[in-house]
């Protein structure tokens, strides 16, 4: 049997299919290769060059440059076809 789903929050969330057993064992395969997720830093990690972007992240913040947090989530939601709150 094969099934398909979603990483949210860490967890892998099935498109709608048959529910599985409590305890069932199963194999995870990444569907396809795709440049653009979001995983570990690259290799060498560089400690300075991320806190640099995250005092820049801050700066952003305060200056009022960024976006309401509903706003991007209702947006994250849409571009990857994720469940949005309810009324939404």
């Amino acid at each position: 049997m094969s099934l398909e789903g979603t990483v949210v929050n860490g967890v892998i969330v099935l498109d709608a299919g048959p529910p599985l057993p409590e305890g069932a064992r199963v194999r995870v395969e990444l569907a396809e290769e795709d440049p653009d997720d979001v995983g570990p830093p690259p290799e060498p990690y560089d400690r300075e060059k991320e806190l640099a972007i995250l005092r820049e992240s801050l700066e952003d913040a305060k200056a009022g440059r960024g976006v309401p947090a509903r706003e991007f989530l209702k947006q994250l939601a849409i571009e990857h076809n994720l469940p949005l709150e309810p009324g939404e």
